[in-house]
């Protein structure tokens, strides 16, 4: 007769087994789970990451005048944080046809407080059609886009003549562009609407456009190309010892742009016109620009010319706002490094005794000045 402890041990032997194996099995289960969350955790950051781009610009240098002219705001004294910024731009893909952009600048002249530049929201309607909304940049210029951002160009600075009148480069509102594919070239259209949100400017003038509406096109081949705009605004405009100089009056402004890249030689040119109600100056304003790229270097020379085509219906002090100067670039891009660019420039500048607008006007007449030099350095960066 077997004894009764023996077969109670298989008994009891099996049940272990049982617990465990129960217990190797949750133990595993646990593992894979673990396994599984950390998959996922890395699946949404991977997808969060592909979501978001982000990229900036910065620049830095020194600019001097041999007088206090006040070209580009340049003068005897200048310091390195008038050329300095900064600015970090994000772009963060909703889904595959919606996109949100943001962009940060600090300025150095503007003791490096940050300002929002750009906020808005865009969508691809179709495959030719686009949709924008929020505070982006107005579309006046060739290089509105890139105004601040250096490296994208072949300057250290954008000719005065043309980009200094209009002192106000954002606006709040929408825009629509639709490009029209023509083989091996493209029209793009772009209409846009709004208003502007930040008068003052860098010069102590409030500027405030109100009701604006405007149409470009471009046409380009990738190596030629040539843009046309119109925009007109209820304007605002005031300045310091001049009173109100707009005030609710109809401003429009046109411009022609062309341009030629074929990779070595780059020719650059704009002409534009400001017609202002009221006693804010008209101007016809215009630049060339021809650069040749030699491998890492790229000298340019740039002429410009700003005409006031309104003096007669201004009197007294207002008598400062007539303009009429010439300028002369010499310049040379060096490319020193993938996403860096050293420039060096320097720009000549005349005729502005009788005419100076836009100038140091007090300087200018006390002085009895009529030309100035500026000499610049500059560092431009992308990344």
């Amino acid at each position: 007769m077997v004894p009764h402890y023996i077969k109670v041990a298989p008994l009891a032997l099996c049940i272990a087994a049982s617990s465990v194996s129960a217990q190797e099995t949750d133990a595993e289960r646990i593992d894979k789970l673990e396994q599984r969350v950390n998959s996922l955790q890395q699946q949404a950051t991977s997808s969060a990451a592909d979501r978001v781009r982000l990229n900036g610009f910065f620049s830095t240098g020194y600019a001097r005048a041999d007088n206090d002219a006040g070209f580009a705001d340049i003068t005897e004294e200048s310091e390195v944080a008038d050329l300095s910024l900064m600015a970090l731009q994000g772009t963060f893909s909703i889904n595959d046809d919606t996109k949100a952009v943001m962009q940060l600048v600090s300025r150095g002249v503007q003791d490096w407080d940050t300002e929002l530049e750009w906020a808005y929201l865009s969508h691809q309607l179709t495959n030719d059609l686009q949709i924008r909304a929020g505070k982006m940049r107005l579309p006046f210029f060739m290089y509105s886009d890139s105004l601040e951002v250096g490296y994208a160009q072949p300057w250290a600075r954008p000719p005065q003549a043309v980009y200094g009148p209009v002192t106000v480069n954002n606006y709040v509102g929408a825009d629509a562009t639709y490009t029209y594919s023509l083989g091996g070239s493209a029209i793009t259209t772009q209409l846009f609407s709004g208003f502007t949100d930040d008068p003052e400017t860098t010069s102590g003038a409030d500027v405030e456009f109100r009701n604006t509406v405007g149409l470009n096109a471009e046409w380009t081949d990738y190596v030629w190309k040539a843009r046309a705009v119109v925009a007109t605004a209820e304007t605002n405009i005031s300045a310091p010892g001049l009173g109100q100089l707009a005030d609710g009056d109809r401003g429009n402004f046109y411009g022609l742009g062309f341009g030629y890249d074929d990779g070595t030689w780059q020719v650059i040119s704009e002409i534009t016109r400001i017609d202002v109600d009221g006693a804010f100056t008209d101007t016809d304003s215009a630049y060339l620009t021809v650069a040749r790229r030699i491998n890492s270097l790229t000298p340019y020379v740039s002429v410009g010319w700003i005409e006031s085509k309104d003096d007669d219906e201004r009197s007294g002090l207002r008598t400062a706002l007539n303009t009429n100067r010439d300028e002369y670039s010499l310049g040379m891009r060096w490319d020193v490094l993938s996403g860096v660019a050293v420039k060096f420039d320097w720009t000549y500048v005349t005729g502005f005794e009788n005419d100076p607008g836009g100038l140091n006007a007090a300087g200018i007449i006390g002085d009895d000045l009529d030309s100035t030099n500026v000499y610049t350095v500059k560092i431009d960066s992308a990344f």
